[in-house]
């Protein structure tokens, strides 16, 4: 039993399990802000598309939601709140062919259903509150959060990261004071997060926009899949001890000579 625990040990050490985390793209402080992908009150419904270059993920990643920042230096007062609430918002994501870098790859398309992938899989759908502890001093918190119901399996191997966010038309988006604190967002070129944008009303097109809410995506840690090796050891350590058995119960099941 001995030996079979210490096998079986190192096979589990040998599938190498996840852990549960954050990444967050693009990393480092942002330069701009903006709405999207959350229009301001009012309704009559939106659709924004973010897409994230493939190598801000080390490899295949379980994303359980997302959460953005309000830009640096914000603070509620009687103008912006700190709270938004949506009453119907649908996030999905998906592999995407297209680029997240301006300067390279196939660009995103205006047409929005151009730049989804066959795994398009919708992970949140309905009424959605966000709100801030952003206080004005220094980088704010991670915490307009939208946690899926459904977790999306990223891998990275098969193109970059579309997100959609679909505020259909009727939805509304309301809050205290005249708008909520916006999105800390980055917007330069070749940055690895691009976005397509319509703020306007419901439509199957958008616009191109170099723009991008920085995004903190929640990963969970997912059960560990040994390797073919670690299966090898595993079923070679139950063989042999199997046959340990066996052997110890003919020897105790033989008479005793003089």
């Amino acid at each position: 039993m001995k030996m079979l625990t210490a096998i079986l040990l190192a096979a589990g050490l040998a599938a190498g399990p996840a852990f549960a985390g954050t990444i967050i793209t693009p990393a480092g402080p942002g330069d701009a802000q903006g709405p999207a992908p959350i229009n301001y009150y009012g309704s009559g419904g939106s659709q924004v598309q973010q897409i994230y270059d493939a190598s801000y993920f080390a490899g295949p990643t379980q994303i359980t939601g997302l959460s953005f920042r309000a830009y640096p230096g914000a603070a509620p007062s009687g103008f912006f709140s700190n709270t938004v609430n949506v009453s119907n918002l649908t996030v999905a994501l998906s592999n995407t062919m297209v680029s997240a870098n301006e300067a390279s790859g196939a660009q995103p398309s205006t047409n929005f259903a151009a730049n989804e992938g066959a795994n398009l899989t919708t992970v949140f759908s309905g009424a959605v509150t966000l709100s801030t502890a952003a206080t004005g001093q220094g980088p704010q918190p991670f915490d307009y959060t939208v946690n899926f119901t459904t977790p999306f399996l990223y891998d990275p191997s098969g193109g970059n990261l579309l997100v959609d966010f679909l505020i259909p038309q009727g939805a509304t988006v309301s809050g205290s004071g005249f708008g909520f604190l916006t999105f800390d967002t980055a917007n330069d070129l070749n940055d690895g997060v691009t976005s397509v944008v319509n703020l306007q009303g419901p439509g199957p097109a958008g616009t191109l926009s170099t723009a991008a809410a920085i995004t903190q995506f929640h990963t969970a840690s997912a059960a560990a899949v040994p390797e073919p090796a670690s299966w090898a050891l595993m079923i070679g350590g139950m063989l042999m001890t199997g046959g340990a058995l066996r052997a110890r119960r003919r020897i105790a099941a033989s008479p005793l000579t003089a």
